[in-house]
């Protein structure tokens, strides 16, 4: 019997750049073909009869309702399905049924949704892409182990589940994933307060907040949360302006009522990948769910300060935070994992930095199994287990591990510069 380390070892020995480069040009070249055959077809649905961008649906119509005024309609569902029959098609039947984003986010869509469905979502599309691409190239940039493997970052990046999973819902998350790519930018240049005002970004999605404003006020960098709370309490100023506290004051009730409820816009519970998505599909009692939940809350905050605090570089400690705030996240759905595309890259340039590593066999091995983790949920339908969210625990351990410790030793010297 092979020991289990052993073969571990042995797959994390097929992963050589070479060999990565064929498998990913192969990859790159079927997932392309797939998409474009599925997509290529006339009307709003695609060749297997799904809506084309069907989360884009929702946007689109907060943006109209913005542009007619209608904000009062913003966070009524039936309002919402008349309008994308307006505006879309007329049997169109995907709608929100807890419409769950500001009224800043209704501004932002404001300008495309004067455009008609195709045109507003072909330019989305190309606007996301824009932000996917941009995100690589940042990220990269501060990876230098990975400088002298361009072609092979761009072919893997180009051709990631994780990049074809957000393109078919057609979300928001190519621009949350900018987001911590500038932010870990402006960190690394010690532009502290710049770096808060860009990841109070994200006050739009607050879920992905949770573990980053723990992270900030544990460690006391006053500029950085100075610069989050202006950007996002910014958002919510904008969004009373443009539609009204009332009707800000049913938005923020209305995250309160699905944070309590999230299998309200959960329609497919395999499609989720928290730690309370893993619950979730295993256990059937709503107290039991809400006691593991809120102790997996504490061990992520855990394991977030403790790395953050370490004495790794920032790069690791930052990419780090992209792991634990999608195991932390009380909704967290196949499209957000594009965030893990920040930690893939990182983790990857780790990898390469240090080939005698005892840990970098299994942290290998486990890249690769984030890379493909949307298909996990195809798996969980089946089995009730979001094997995504078992890997993403393995690799968040290991790295606190190597983040939080205090002799790093072949670990310091390679990461130092960061």
């Amino acid at each position: 019997m092979i020991a289990p380390h052993r073969t571990v070892a042995r797959l994390a020995a097929l992963l050589v750049a070479k060999r990565l480069l064929v498998w990913g040009t192969g990859l790159l070249a079927l997932s392309w073909f797939v998409y474009l055959h599925t997509m290529l077809v006339p009307g709003i649905t695609d060749r297997v009869g799904r809506v084309k961008g069907a989360d884009y649906i929702q946007f689109y119509v907060m943006g109209s309702m913005a542009v007619d005024g209608r904000w009062d309609a913003l966070y009524d569902p039936d309002a919402h399905l008349a309008e994308g029959r307006r505006r879309i098609q007329s049997d169109l039947r995907l709608h929100a049924s807890h419409p769950n984003y500001g009224p800043q986010v209704a501004l932002m869509f404001a300008p495309l949704a004067v455009l008609s469905w195709r045109w507003s979502l072909a330019i989305y599309l190309g606007l996301s892409c824009a932000c996917y691409v941009l995100s690589v190239w940042l990220i990269w940039r501060e990876c230098p182990s990975l400088r002298l493997h361009g072609p092979l970052v761009c072919i893997l990046a180009a051709g990631s589940p994780l990049f074809f999973s957000w393109l078919r819902y057609g979300q928001t998350s190519a621009f949350a994933l900018l987001l911590w790519a500038l932010t870990l930018t402006a960190l690394t240049r010690g532009r502290q307060f710049v770096a808060g005002l860009i990841i109070g970004g994200l006050a739009y999605k607050p879920q992905f907040t949770i573990v980053l404003g723990v992270v900030i006020l544990a460690a006391r960098q006053w500029r950085v949360a100075a610069g989050a709370v202006t950007t996002g309490v910014g958002q919510l100023v904008v969004g009373a302006i443009a539609a009204g506290t009332d009707n800000l004051r049913r938005y923020l009730e209305q995250l309160w009522i699905l944070s309590l409820n999230p299998q309200w816009v959960e329609v497919h519970p395999s499609e989720a990948h928290s730690l309370s998505g893993l619950f979730r599909l295993l256990i059937t009692s709503p107290t039991l769910i809400s006691v593991c939940t809120l102790a997996g809350l504490a061990a992520c905050l855990t394991l977030a300060i403790r790395a953050w605090l370490g004495p790794a570089s920032l790069r690791l400690r930052w990419a780090l935070l992209v792991p634990l705030t999608v195991l932390a996240s009380p909704h967290l759905l196949t499209y957000d994992l594009l965030l893990l595309t920040l930690p893939l890259l990182v983790f990857a340039d780790w990898v390469a930095a240090h080939p005698n590593h005892p840990l970098r066999a299994g942290v290998s091995v486990l890249l690769v199994l984030v890379y493909f983790s949307p298909f996990s949920a195809q798996i969980a339908r089946v089995t009730r287990v979001q094997i995504s969210v078992l890997v993403l625990l393995g690799l968040a351990w290991r790295f606190h591990t190597i983040c939080a410790a205090r002799s790093l030793g072949y670990v310091r010297t390679a990461d130092a510069g960061a």
